[in-house]
């Protein structure tokens, strides 16, 4: 039996946070799991306007009104969790206050969730470079896994097509993990791929290298991918031997840059869902060396899942 989850799920009443239900709702938890839908109270900054007084209720009827909306957002949200099929799971319903990029967070946290989903207002690049993105933010600071959902394509059935990215590190291997104890739709397929990053060219005036090398470097390159999608492909089969219909799994080692492969990979192979495991980077490593994690999450055609091991 597949260990029970705690499911956090944020809500702010928009189609994106819709989408976030919906694939909750979708998704066959193992017997036991919780889902707790929440939705974040942002009191405005209160500003003056010139010398015009406000009424003394002026903001405490602002934050009713905003309480009322996010009571609003969580009941309607709870009625689509079930109306999309969540049956057999127990669903609750809470609003909390501050910004929502850190009482999501901060909720998590202290319910013990093991996987937070939010929905992705899909900023474009200036946008999200200027606003931010409080799911971008979710991603990169909780301390759980996360999953950054994109509205499904119409032709989507209960099936999935999940893609693994996996890189040979112990966070890589987490993600193998996820899938392996995870329920999921039955008929669903299991693409494991590893990026093959090739050594670059260096000037020829430096010095000159033989015309195997980069033919060897490949070998060599191809060779750790097929042991890393091995080992994952075994797991996977491993984990078969329990579920009612099998997962099917297959493995490719594209050459290219992680993020560039999982993304154009995704794209091609038209997947529901790429897992992917974070390193964990923060402050200014984090800035210095950029995160696969993230740029996936932010440009895949498909719904995320960053899969990070529980803080205890």
């Amino acid at each position: 039996m597949k260990k029970a989850m705690k499911v956090l799920v944020a809500v702010d009443g928009s189609p994106f946070s819709l989408a976030a239900i919906d694939e909750t709702a979708r998704m066959p938890w193992p017997q036991g799991s919780e889902v707790k839908i929440i939705s974040a109270i942002e009191m405005p900054t209160p500003v003056t306007v010139g010398t015009l007084p406000m009424p003394d209720n002026y903001y405490s009827e602002w934050e009713k009104a905003l309480e009322d909306q996010a009571v609003v957002n969580t009941a309607n949200a709870i009625s689509r969790f079930y109306e999309k099929g969540g049956a057999g799971i127990e669903a609750a319903a809470k609003t909390v206050k501050g910004d929502p990029k850190t009482a999501v967070i901060e909720e998590a946290e202290h319910w013990g969730a093991d996987l937070i989903i939010v929905g992705t207002h899909g900023y474009n690049a200036f946008e999200r470079f200027w606003l931010g993105s409080v799911s971008r933010h979710i991603a990169s600071h909780a301390h759980c896994s996360v999953e950054i959902v994109r509205q499904p394509t119409p032709a989507r059935t209960g099936a999935m097509k999940i893609l693994l990215a996996v890189d040979g590190s112990a966070c890589g291997e987490k993600a193998v993990e996820e899938i392996v104890n995870r329920t999921w739709p039955a008929g669903s397929e299991v693409c494991v791929l590893s990026a093959i990053h090739l050594p670059m060219t260096p000037t020829p005036e430096t010095w000159a290298l033989p015309d195997s090398y980069y033919a060897h470097a490949e070998k060599i390159g191809r060779q750790h991918a097929e042991e890393i999608t091995g080992a994952a492909v075994a797991s996977l089969k491993e984990s078969n031997a329990a579920r009612e219909v099998p997962l099917t799994i297959t493995s490719k080692a594209v050459i290219g840059h992680a993020e560039e492969t999982i993304i154009g990979t995704a794209k091609e192979w038209g997947a529901d869902l790429v897992v992917l495991g974070s390193h964990g980077y923060r402050g200014f490593r984090k800035f210095l060396l950029g995160s696969v994690s993230q740029a996936v999450a932010s440009h895949a055609p498909c719904s995320v899942e960053i899969v990070r091991e529980k803080a205890n």
